[in-house]
């Protein structure tokens, strides 16, 4: 199957790339999104990366977490909208958060957004 087509992001103390996974993609955020509206950077980038997953018809999009040591409640707000997505999407992928539990911020609100559209996201290590 084919990469979902998604540019990387490389900007301040962030990174977010998208990597082929087996039976769809991933996508790694690395660093600290601490800015006063991340909403500008996270918004349209998740939106590619969901119309991409349904137009390629992916089975999973994995967003890995692990190396993120800051969100701001801003940026909690892009990835709900993201979630929310999936409530009306025509194809539906599952979405796989994957978390470091020591990150104070991933061990409160990940598990939250688990509960916007039930059965389609969940949080592992």
């Amino acid at each position: 199957m084919a990469a979902i087509n998604v540019e990387s992001i490389k900007q301040d103390r962030i990174e977010i790339r998208v990597e082929d996974a087996t039976k769809g993609a991933v996508v790694r955020f690395i660093g600290d999104i601490d800015m006063e509206d991340p909403s500008k950077l996270l918004d349209p980038f998740l939106a590619k990366v969901h119309s991409e997953a349904i137009e390629k018809k992916l089975e999973v999009v994995s967003a890995d977490f692990t190396k993120l040591n800051f969100l701001n409640s801003s940026g909690i707000k892009s990835i709900a909208k993201w979630v929310m997505k999936l409530s009306t999407a025509e194809h539906k992928y599952k979405l796989r958060f994957l978390h470091d539990p020591s990150i104070s911020w991933q061990a409160t609100s990940l598990q939250t957004l688990t509960f916007l559209v039930p059965g389609a996201v969940t949080v592992e290590k």
